[in-house]
């Protein structure tokens, strides 16, 4: 269904809401702020950093977050508030604990950064917040504390970064030095160096590959485009040129990554770090504020506030009532190793509205809808291989190219190897020594019970209404992979070669309820279908397989390994089983609990043209040489 263009729609939050949030959250962390420590006593696992970064990372993420509310302009609160916290003592005891923690004589010290170490990443956090509230965090410094965080940020010098994202942290400690007076000559080669290298990972329209880590997903946009335009709005004086380039690269990225955004707010979930949230926003704001917007103001501002809202919306506290690791709520498993209690506040990126005055555009002018909220679209991303649809105000990503590399599969693969993710739906994540996850893939279960999901992945079509790749699961098993859609439906077309015995399977969207009550299944081989509270699911066979299979996780008997929720469901097809060559077709989809989905039924099935019709008597003709003849 394609809904009625919106031109005047509801405001959703404005300058004042976004100051109470910052300020709402400052709360509970200025109860941990102790005298004399250079950390906060934030719950949650550990990372594999060490504690002596965990204890930065509690430190400078907060701090961060502190810069965006320091820097705010002062509003009144009504009345019904609680007490507006104290800038200066806040900034007091930001800048007591900088100046402990970059004393090497100090039981807080830190300690420098090493080679591939946290700390650098945790010392560009801080470049950030020293500038962005340079009044309250860094100005009232004597010129011998300036020295002592100087020597400290200078520890960068000579370490290796990971050759992706990483660079940044390097390219803004050093730039800092050097503009504070605390340089070397070899710095401006080692910075220009090290931008060259970020460049190379641009694939066009705005789109980065994250460097070794081969994938495409959110840190384009907290990452490439918010540091890139940091780097130049701050330090990119003397390279008008470079600073244009990434001012350039940012103005062809926004207007495809604002379809990312579901007309609830919520960005579609996939990829890693998804742990930061509403920090997916960073770069509308900013990008405003830097001259280097290609949207709206009023498209901008409503992106970002629907984004924040939803997620200020859900369970997303820990006990202490700070971020907690996880999406709508606390949910550990879906976090990586390299996350700790203090990484969730790199969220405070996303609020880089309040860096905009409340005389700005970005707040002034009227809101324009969001794309999901005007009509469903489908716009194809050839250069991030990726195809994003709006369906009913909802978004799904369907992924042709984009995996993880094989040396970094600690992150999850199935972050980026499933087929297709959604808003308001989410997927199941992989838990220590659990089988890859079902869920909107096609996995290989091979006759030693290990079960192999897509990773390294070939693009073959990124197109309006058809996406093909091609890939392997397990070492034996070779898959050409085409998709085409029409509404919720996704009509499938596997092609295999199978060098070793194994069974294929095929699973539908996994669906989530707080209470096992409200997942409900009908299952009777070839056509599948289930649903939620929320949404309805179907599978249908049309040709290869040949039983169907339900998986779930029941709370109190299974870990969790759902997204949004405990209780879940999956069905899912499954072949005899396999060797040699052949083709699986099948049909999926996913709507909301009040759009009855029906089924459709082939009606013409000849090479390059498939014919079908619903029950409503409504026709979908499918033209393609990769087609078979049934």
């Amino acid at each position: 269904m394609v809904k009625k263009p919106e031109t005047s729609p509801d405001p959703s939050w404005g300058y004042f809401d976004w100051l109470r949030v910052a300020e709402e959250e400052l709360r509970p962390l200025a109860k941990l702020m102790k005298p004399g420590k250079a950390d906060l006593p934030i719950l949650g696992k550990p990372s594999s950093h060490g504690p002596q970064a965990d204890r930065l990372e509690s430190f400078s993420r907060p701090c961060l977050w502190a810069a965006h509310w320091l820097q705010a302009t002062p509003t009144t609160f009504p009345a019904t508030a609680p007490q507006s916290l104290s800038r200066k003592t806040i900034a007091e005891w930001f800048r007591q604990a900088l100046l402990l923690g970059t004393d090497p004589s100090s039981p807080e010290y830190w300690g420098p950064t090493q080679d591939h170490q946290q700390h650098t990443v945790e010392m560009a956090a801080l470049v950030l917040a020293l500038e962005i509230a340079r009044e309250f965090l860094w100005d009232p410094l004597s010129q011998k504390e300036k020295e002592q965080v100087a020597r400290w940020f200078a520890s960068v010098r000579g370490t290796k970064l990971h050759p992706n994202n990483h660079l940044f942290f390097g390219v803004l400690t050093l730039s800092f030095l050097q503009k504070e007076g605390f340089g070397q000559k070899t710095d401006a080669p080692q910075i220009g160096q090290w931008l060259d290298t970020l460049e190379t990972m641009a694939i066009g329209k705005g789109w980065f590959r994250d460097g070794s880590n081969q994938t495409v997903d959110y840190y384009n946009a907290y990452a490439f485009h918010y540091y890139g335009l940091w780097w130049g709005r701050l330090f990119g004086q003397n390279d008008p040129t470079r600073t244009k380039r990434w001012q350039n690269f940012t103005r062809e990225f926004l207007p495809d990554y604002a379809r990312f955004f579901a007309a609830s707010g919520e960005n579609v979930p996939f990829g890693r770090s998804l742990t930061y949230r509403f920090n997916a926003v960073a770069p509308f704001a900013l990008a405003e504020m830097c001259g280097a917007s290609s949207v709206p103001p009023g498209l901008a501002r409503r992106i970002s506030s629907k984004n924040l809202h939803f997620f200020w919306s859900q369970p997303i506290f820990q006990s202490q009532g700070l971020l907690s690791l996880g999406w709508i709520d606390e949910f550990i498993p879906l976090t990586e190793r390299y996350s700790c209690g203090g990484s969730p506040y790199w969220t405070a990126k996303g609020l880089a509205p309040l860096l905009l005055p409340p005389s700005s555009p970005f707040w002034q002018d009227s809101e324009q809808p969001l794309p999901s909220e005007i009509s469903d679209f489908s716009q194809p991303l050839p250069t991030a291989e990726m195809v994003v649809r709006s369906i009913e105000g909802e978004i799904e990503l369907l992924n042709a190219g984009t995996a993880i590399s094989t040396s970094n599969t600690v992150f999850g693969s199935y972050k980026w190897g499933k087929l297709s993710y959604r808003t308001g739906v989410g997927f199941d994540v992989q838990l220590p020594d659990g089988p890859y996850p079902i869920d909107s893939s096609l996995t290989a279960l091979m006759e030693d019970g290990s079960l192999h999901g897509r990773q390294q992945t070939r693009s073959l079509a990124v197109e309006k209404d058809h996406l093909a790749c091609s890939y392997r699961l397990a070492d034996s098993v070779e898959i050409e992979t085409h998709l085409w859609w029409n509404g919720p439906w996704q009509l499938h077309l596997h092609r295999y070669k199978v060098k070793q015995p194994c069974r294929l399977l095929l699973g539908g969207q996994s669906l989530s309820a707080k209470e096992m009550e409200g997942l409900k299944e009908k299952s009777s081989f070839p056509n599948l279908s289930w649903n939620n509270p929320t949404h309805h699911a179907v599978l249908q066979s049309l040709q290869g397989f040949a039983k169907a299979g339900s998986q779930k996780t029941i709370v109190g008997k299974q870990p969790r390994t759902h997204l949004y929720a405990g209780n879940s469901i999956t069905l899912f097809l499954e072949t005899d089983a396999l060797s040699g060559d052949g083709w699986l077709a099948a049909l999926q989809a996913v709507a909301p609990a009040s759009a009855p989905l029906g089924r459709w039924e082939l009606t013409e099935t000849q090479a390059t043209i498939w014919s079908l019709k619903n029950q409503k008597g409504e026709s979908w003709t499918v033209r393609h040489p990769s087609l078979p003849k049934v």
